[in-house]
């Protein structure tokens, strides 16, 4: 009898053995499609998360706008293009009430199809008075519009850039900043 029990139990462990690998490898297999699928979700989150951390709406220009692409936007010709344009148009104009600026922190959008808009003084309040100085370097900057639009995913975008413009009053000499995202 003790024997014909020990037989019973060995076969019923047996079966219990080979269900309990079968069912570990059926939910394994459960749990792996689960762990891909999240993994998929997860990373088109973070693609969305990455799109919505740099565009942003301007208001001036009433435009989505990025901040950051792959290929960022340039004046065509260079930097030494975009001074030499820049020192040309630029033609500084200083008011007897007003103490003499030399630096322009300009911010500006270019479009998709490679137009400056909205430029603006940075950190300038939209009612604020601008100084005959900087309103004359955003007559000149308006008037550069030989841009290359910035690209994002194989496509033209709006983009959004900050500059500073340095200019040396004394001996007529402009020094541009590279463009910055904006702070």
């Amino acid at each position: 009898l003790l024997n014909k029990m020990l037989i019973y139990i060995n076969n019923i462990m047996k079966t219990i053995g080979l269900i309990s690998q079968e069912l570990l490898f059926r939910i394994n297999k459960t749990y792996l499609l689960i762990v891909v699928v999240l993994c998929i979700c997860s990373c088109n989150l973070i693609k969305g998360q990455q799109k919505s951390d740099f565009v942003t709406y301007d208001s001036l220009s009433q435009k989505e706008v990025y901040t950051f692409v792959e290929k960022m936007p340039f004046y065509k010709g260079g930097e030494a293009a975009f001074i030499s344009d820049f020192s040309r148009k630029f033609r500084p104009v200083y008011s007897d009430t007003e103490p003499k600026q030399t630096i322009l922190k300009v911010q500006y959008v270019i479009d998709k199809e490679g137009h400056l808009i909205g430029a603006r003084i940075y950190n300038k309040k939209e009612g604020d008075k601008l100084s005959a100085f900087e309103e004359n370097g955003l007559k000149a900057l308006n008037l550069m519009q030989n841009w290359q639009a910035g690209i994002h995913e194989d496509k033209a975008v709006n983009v959004i850039l900050t500059r500073v413009i340095h200019v040396d009053i004394n001996l007529s000499l402009i020094h541009i900043s590279e463009p910055t995202r904006p702070i």
